[in-house]
């Protein structure tokens, strides 16, 4: 074999190296972003069942048991979380219990999701604007986390009473 041939035996060789690195990079990227999918469709899933969860709720602590037409009579505020003798969420009668609360859900191939759940009144007039007075409207955000997932997802959603 002369020094031509070895030139191009070489030469091939290097490309049929980085071709093979390129397809082994191309294949674990698209492996990351259908685990990363994965991930984002199932969180969506556990966090649309505990809005599911929530939303079969009494609107308000004051609510469980009558009816009110003002919203002065509703939970201030500050006070919007579980109540005493409240500690699981099966405890819970009204939405705002919900605030604060946390709850992780462990899944063989997906690992741990990790979701808070933060209860507020909102003004019906501007529903991107907290409110520090009692309203009729609440808005339930919750923000799930997981290792595979970018960033972290957040859900919205809004209860009239």
């Amino acid at each position: 074999m002369n020094s031509g041939q070895q030139i191009l035996t070489i030469f091939a060789i290097a490309i049929l190296t980085v071709l093979i690195i390129n397809i082994y990079k191309s294949q674990g990227s698209k492996e990351e972003m259908l685990f990363g999918n994965e991930a984002i469709i199932t969180g969506a899933g556990i966090a649309q069942s505990l809005i599911n969860e929530i939303q079969v709720k009494a609107f308000d602590e004051k609510t469980v048991s009558r009816g009110y037409s003002i919203a002065d009579s509703l939970t201030h505020p500050n006070l919007l979380g579980s109540d005493a003798g409240e500690y699981v969420s099966t405890q819970f009668d009204d939405i705002d219990d919900y605030n604060n609360y946390t709850k992780s859900d462990s899944l063989d191939r997906l690992g741990l999701f990790n979701l808070k759940v933060n209860v507020y009144y909102i003004n019906k007039l501007m529903p991107d604007v907290k409110s520090y007075v009692q309203t009729f409207t609440k808005q339930i955000d919750i923000l799930l986390t997981n290792f595979s997932l970018p960033d972290t997802i957040r859900f919205h959603q809004v209860i009239a009473y």
